[in-house]
């Protein structure tokens, strides 16, 4: 074979090599990332009315979290802000931080260190499993639902973008928490 026998054969497979890796790697985003579980064990119980109607609550469908619409305050106390977050009975929720956003926020749920917990110490994506009918100790407005205490770490005031998959669904909805800064870029 000549060189140029050679060269026409690689050109394709290379074009072929990076549409195979263009699409795996669009379907790897696609897929829902894996990470710490906080399920109905974890749950805390509470009373929260106007949960999913209050417009100081950020809500993705089934899941709220309370008081992270708008421009909340960062507590330098806690690192960033508390957010109780509710998930109707019945449903599944993940929330991801991108790897680049992981650098200076982290989310505060599920199985955490004991003491005074930092962005370093906290987690990049959490799934929630809210309790079955009938096991959950918090409502909303009458209607039972799971609630978790926690909220969003960060190293400064900041705005934090997060990937919400809810149930079942094929791709994320995109929300950003201006944890302490008016606008975001």
């Amino acid at each position: 074979m000549g060189r140029c026998t050679v060269l026409r054969m690689v050109k394709p497979l290379t074009l072929a090599m990076t549409i195979a890796l263009a699409l795996s790697a669009s379907s790897a985003a696609r897929e829902r990332p894996r990470g710490v579980v906080a399920d109905c064990a974890m749950q805390s119980g509470a009373s929260f009315p106007g949960a999913f109607s209050n417009s100081r609550n950020l809500v993705v469908g089934p899941l709220a979290m309370i008081g992270a619409r708008g421009t909340p305050p960062f507590s330098s106390s806690f690192h960033g802000q508390k957010f109780p977050l509710l998930l109707k009975v019945g449903h599944r929720a993940t929330l991801e931080l991108s790897i680049t956003t992981r650098r200076g926020a982290a989310l505060a749920y599920g199985a955490l260190p004991q003491g005074d917990v930092g962005v370093r110490d906290a987690h990049r994506v959490v799934t929630f499993i809210a309790c079955r009918r009938g096991a959950s100790d918090s409502e909303a407005d009458g209607k039972p639902l799971t609630f978790w205490s926690g909220g969003v770490l960060v190293r400064s005031p900041r705005c934090v973008p997060l990937r919400v998959w809810i149930d079942g669904a094929s791709s994320p909805r995109r929300v950003v928490i201006r944890l302490g800064v008016d606008r975001c870029r």
